[in-house]
């Protein structure tokens, strides 16, 4: 009988586990190895890099930027709040026509797991077009196939990624709102054990459709696009609107805290506890996936608290522990069984 409760809870687990989990990591650009200052800095992001000719330049933007250089929402090139109201994006070309044919800007990272053959699996991200002005000119325009292509290579500037009009998952309209981000969303069964995931336009200039302004001081040089919260996951409400619940994290301020707090057990089937390094004054959140706060309560000087989720559904939730005192954050998952 016990070997039975443990295989199965073993199974529970797993299931949860996997379920939950979005392949992409970094998926907001909220962690970050250094504060963006100026263009081309994809790599700022962690895990991110440029997949498109060395000659491309794809953007990091990110809160703790000044405004006028790759802030949020305020930067050089345009003013955009984050999708869910964080704190990061990036910013990449889809379409010019000043300078080579088919010149792209593309980015990418490896994923958490490789994709396993035969097994369905949820693919979305979030765009906006990014158009701005500068001493009454508008710079800009609308295009379509902005996307997403599965590798099982990795590319860079000297290799980038290849033109040739396919992509897992693209915007087959143009997308011409620089106001509301737009969710891009799919399915697909895997046919190679791919590992990376890239985001940009695949498809050449003939094969991609813009939009051009009508007006003395439209240039309609390039179509640029902001990109953000890229799922790619087997559970289809996590990619099709789920993540808009979830909290910002920022890396900056999950790393100081991190090494304050312990969390056992986890998974839990009743009581978790928290224990601190030090006395710690915070506001603890606890969420479920879509977002519902589940228990929220604001601790002064204490080492250690305890929650009860004996009374809560099983799943995956989301802990967010904010000091207090220096306003750092950091973001836990649980698994309740």
């Amino acid at each position: 009988m016990q070997k039975t409760i443990f295989i199965f809870s073993f199974l529970l687990i797993a299931n949860f586990s996997f379920a939950q989990i979005n392949l992409v990591p970094n998926f907001s650009f909220e962690q970050n190895d250094t504060c963006p200052s100026f263009g081309d800095q994809i790599q700022f992001a962690t895990g991110w890099s440029k997949y498109s000719n060395s000659a491309s330049t794809p953007d990091y933007y990110n809160s703790c930027s000044s405004p006028n250089a790759m802030g949020v929402p305020k930067s050089f090139w345009c003013y955009q709040q984050a999708h869910r109201n964080c704190y990061s994006y990036a910013g990449l070309g889809t379409w010019t026509k000043v300078t080579n044919q088919n010149f792209r800007e593309h980015i990418g990272t490896e994923l958490s797991q490789q994709l396993v053959i035969g097994q369905k699996y949820f693919i979305s991200f979030y765009t906006v077009m990014g158009e701005f002005s500068s001493g009454g000119t508008i710079f800009g325009c609308p295009s379509n196939n902005i996307g997403i292509r599965l590798s099982t290579v990795s590319y860079n500037g000297n290799n980038p990624v290849p033109i040739n009009n396919f992509a897992h998952l693209y915007s087959s309209a143009i997308i011409s709102d620089s106001i509301n981000w737009v969710r891009i969303s799919g399915s697909i069964i895997a046919d190679s054990a791919y590992n990376y995931i890239i985001v940009g336009n695949f498809f050449d200039d003939v094969n991609t459709d813009t939009i051009q302004y009508n007006c003395p001081s439209c240039q309609n040089l390039a179509s640029y696009y902001l990109v953000d919260d890229i799922c790619l996951s087997t559970d289809s409400l996590l990619c099709n609107g789920g993540i808009d619940a979830l909290p910002c994290i920022v890396s900056v301020n999950e790393i100081d805290l991190s090494n304050e707090v312990n969390l056992f057990p986890n998974p839990v089937f009743d009581i978790v506890t928290l224990s601190f390094q030090n006395n710690l004054s915070a506001e603890i959140i606890l969420y479920d996936v879509f977002g519902k706060i589940i228990y929220s309560n604001r601790i002064q000087n204490e080492n250690s608290i305890t929650i009860n989720l004996s009374s809560t559904s099983s799943g995956t939730y989301f802990l967010k522990i904010i000091n207090l005192n220096s306003n750092y954050s950091l973001i836990r998952k649980i698994i309740k069984l």
